[in-house]
């Protein structure tokens, strides 16, 4: 009886491990950074020192228990990205890829790169380019992934907040699930005490059921 009642405790009490979608052709996953992955907007930089305190990056995170099971089941099935509006800013503490990585590499014991490179983040603002994001969205942060990876359009899904970024990668031939904007509560201290959406269990859950099979033969199986 201890026994039994020892592995049910272990069971019920460890967390759920992500499934990848049996079938799935999806060799790139490619996730938006802010208000997907993080829960409020980085703006891409950091200036303010109190703000590098990474007991605040890590209360930054959408659903951080969630990323840290997932990332590597991802990557073991697939290539993980991150496209982001974020330049590289002379005058910040921490911007641009360096941002994105000191995240990652607070949420995996400082050993991000172990599940994707530098070269796998695209991170820029097209406005800082003269083009109108509202045109452009992320299909050049989009195009450069696909390029490095070499994989195809119907090999790779985004993941973002925006609904404008999905509908045009969506018509450029992309995989998309648009994820909603995440809504935090805080504390008097500024703390996230609670968040809703952004990356987390309810993305996985419309993941795993989307048909990402390419049946017009455009994906080769890995």
């Amino acid at each position: 009886p201890f026994f039994f009642f020892f592995f049910h405790y272990l069971a019920t009490s460890m967390p759920p491990i992500p499934i990848w979608p049996e079938g799935s052709c999806i060799k790139a996953v490619v996730l938006d950074f802010d208000k997907t992955v993080t829960a409020k907007h980085t703006r891409g930089a950091i200036f303010q020192l109190a703000m590098l305190d990474d007991s605040r990056i890590l209360n930054n995170f959408a659903d951080l228990e969630f990323l840290q099971a997932v990332v590597p089941v991802i990557t073991s099935k697939a290539s993980l990205c991150i496209a982001t509006f974020a330049d590289k800013e002379e005058e910040s503490l921490l911007s641009g890829v360096d941002l994105v990585r000191k995240y990652f590499d607070l949420a995996f014991d400082g050993d991000s790169k172990q599940y994707f490179k530098d070269d796998l983040i695209a991170a820029w603002n097209p406005e800082n380019q003269e083009k109108d994001p509202r045109k452009v969205g992320k299909l050049e942060h989009l195009e450069k992934l696909r390029k490095t990876l070499g994989v195809k359009k119907n090999e790779m899904i985004l993941i973002d907040d925006s609904g404008k970024n999905c509908a045009l990668a969506r018509k450029a031939g992309y995989f998309v699930i648009n994820v909603p904007e995440t809504e935090v509560e805080v504390d008097d201290d500024g703390l996230i005490t609670s968040v809703k959406g952004g990356f987390n269990w309810k993305t996985w859950d419309e993941f795993a059921v989307m048909d990402t099979s390419a049946p017009k033969g455009g994906c080769v199986m890995m």
